[in-house]
């Protein structure tokens, strides 16, 4: 084995450099080799390998300890979303339909065309169309100060419209 490894640094070391420096090279690994066989680091004591091993020990029990403390409060989180979730599923009560009953009239509800019976919305969706028709007009290409006219006013509009919008809900 000692000569393969021998032949396989040879081989890594005739890749690198010239074969005068790859000897070279080679004669100051042996020599750094046969110091360490003659200056070999001493054995730890067997209380420095007591010590250790019992370091190692508790390092594994807090370990343990600590991954048992996820794994419990995992557990214990599922179980709060489950709670809660449960609890969101009961369905709606009483109180919540008749807060929808405040805020949206009957009529609307029992209509089949909402947006026929819900004035405001039918007032927007025509003022949405005359917008559209005027962007339209606008790019048909008419002169330059009639289009700058047309911007400024379909601005103004749609601040307008904006504010009666808001208007509305409050």
């Amino acid at each position: 084995m000692e000569d393969q490894a021998h032949d396989n640094v040879n081989d890594l070391l005739r890749r690198f450099y010239d074969p005068r420096e790859a000897q070279a090279v080679e004669d100051e690994i042996r020599a750094g080799e046969r110091l360490l066989e003659v200056w070999s680091a001493p054995m730890p004591g067997r209380s420095v390998i007591v010590r250790i091993k019992a370091d190692m020990a508790a390092a594994s029990r807090r370990r343990r300890t600590i991954k048992r403390l996820l794994h419990s409060s995992l557990a214990a989180a599922a179980v709060v979303a489950f709670a809660v979730l449960a609890m969101l599923n009961r369905g709606p009560t009483d109180q919540a339909v008749a807060f929808q009953a405040a805020i949206i009239p009957a009529a609307l509800w029992e209509s089949d065309n909402i947006a026929a019976d819900d004035l405001d919305l039918v007032y927007f969706t025509a003022e949405i169309g005359q917008i559209e028709a005027q962007l339209d007009t606008l790019e048909a290409g008419e002169n330059e100060a009639a289009r700058t006219r047309a911007v400024e006013q379909l601005e103004v509009e749609l601040v307008q419209i904006d504010n009666e919008f808001w208007k509305g809900w409050q």
